[in-house]
């Protein structure tokens, strides 16, 4: 199936489980936030900080994650984050009740509850076990896959993430109809658990390579450049390209993280719409979250078709053409009243373009690097990304709370403006050159 032997189906499955659960817990919160804005009364500025806390645990994580991913069996490494990130969770839930024991914090002229603090903590600790998918996961797709099917399992990959951030608000939008915001998180975060121990179970024996085999990669692909020489080789064969890579990842996060945080709030501020469905009243939130699971599906769907795409054509066209269209799409949305179907088309579009550039980046990473340093190349990469990216959520929603909506997504337009033109650089031999050129 899809080109695939049977085994690098099931290998496929499995890793890409991971992905979807890392994702899915990772899209448990920006769902809830205009329920939580309510219930507790934070700001939208207090909300994305929570986002922001996420990113600063996954950036700490990444790079550490990614030496021992290069030096111990992952077998161990990444079923473990994904428990420690579910049960930061079941910690989250419990906020209110913890918190009342917390005394608030007036810092930098802000109060924060204790319950707020509780959240922080928890945040944190959901972002430093969620790390440990991309410094496992690249490293064990190059060892247990060959070389003409990598991009489709790369974007398999990403699409399985995509669906699991499409889970959440789908899944969220029907629980907020029944449960309070702390249930649907302790129900949630239960089921991260139960799929933390089923991945042990799936990668435990001797069918998936799950030990670091730099030195035959018998499946894999394998860099003109060791890991010996990286360092005295053409830096356009390896740190150059990164650096405009890392650039590229950074300033889509502007566009990407913006949307995942804000735009079930931005369609409740702006749009409003709400229905009734066989008899059951469906308020704006949860309508905004369906929007929202719309734009994810989309992207699943794209990246599984780029990531075949990948294999045959250049990946930094693919991407380009990918930000193109999204800016397009960015343009639109942040400038434009739209009924519901052309709000649909819209994000529908915006889905498939914005993260349809991700098997194009993954592989076109993988590919730069020396298998024996891939772990802690995507550990690295992912460090600097989560730590200089951490304040997005907290800017754009600084603007929206000071401007509007409509403003604040205006400032997504410019960071896919920003990758294109950095994507762009990829083309100079200034930057970039591999070592058949």
């Amino acid at each position: 199936m899809f080109g695939l032997s049977r085994y690098e189906l099931r290998f496929a499955l499995v890793i890409s489980t991971a992905h979807l659960t890392q994702h899915f817990l990772m899209r448990l919160l920006p769902p809830l936030i205009p329920v939580l804005a309510v219930a507790l009364d934070y700001p939208l500025w207090q909300l994305g900080l929570l986002i922001s806390i996420y990113s600063v645990g996954g950036g700490i994580a990444q790079a550490p994650l990614g030496i021992l991913s290069d030096r111990y069996d992952r077998l161990y490494i990444l079923p473990t984050g994904i428990v420690i990130a579910s049960l930061s969770y079941l910690i989250f839930a419990l906020s209110p009740t913890i918190g009342s024991t917390i005394p608030e914090i007036y810092l930098l002229g802000h109060n924060f509850a204790g319950g707020f603090i509780v959240m922080v903590v928890s945040m944190l600790g959901v972002g430093i076990g969620a790390a440990v998918v991309h410094p496992t996961a690249y490293p064990l797709i190059t060892d247990n896959i060959d070389r003409e099917n990598k991009g489709k399992v790369i974007g398999g990959f990403g699409s399985f993430a995509k669906i699991g951030d499409a889970l959440s608000p789908t899944i969220i939008g029907v629980l907020i109809l029944v449960l309070v915001w702390e249930q649907i998180i302790l129900v949630l975060g239960t089921i991260g658990v139960l799929v933390g121990i089923a991945l042990y179970l799936l990668l435990r024996g001797d069918e998936f390579t799950t030990n670091p085999v730099a030195e035959d990669h018998p499946q894999g692909v394998v860099s003109d450049t060791t890991s010996e020489n990286i360092w005295q080789a053409d830096n356009r064969t390896y740190l150059y390209p990164l650096l405009v890579i890392y650039v590229f990842i950074i300033t889509k996060m502007i566009p990407s993280n913006g949307l995942n945080t804000f735009l079930p709030v931005f369609i409740v501020g702006v749009y409003g719409y709400s229905t009734e469905l066989v008899g059951v009243s469906m308020g704006a939130e949860s309508i905004a979250n369906f929007y929202f699971a719309t734009l994810l599906f989309s992207a699943a769907f794209l990246q599984l078709i780029l990531g075949a795409v990948t294999d045959r054509y250049d990946p930094r066209t693919v991407i380009l053409i990918c930000l193109g269209i999204s800016t397009i799409g960015l343009l639109v949305l942040a400038l434009f009243d739209l009924s519901k179907f052309p709000l649909l088309v819209v994000i529908i579009v915006l889905g498939g373009s914005l993260w349809g550039t991700n098997p194009a980046r993954d592989t076109l990473i993988s590919n730069i690097t020396p298998p024996d340093r891939e772990g802690r190349t995507f550990g690295y990469i992912w460090t600097f990304v989560q730590l200089t990216g951490a304040l997005i959520p907290v800017l754009v929603g600084y603007i929206i709370d000071l401007f509007g909506y409509r403003e604040g997504f205006l400032l997504l337009t410019g960071g896919a403006v920003l990758s294109f033109v950095s994507v762009s650089l990829l083309f100079s031999s200034r930057f970039y050159v591999t070592n058949s050129m």
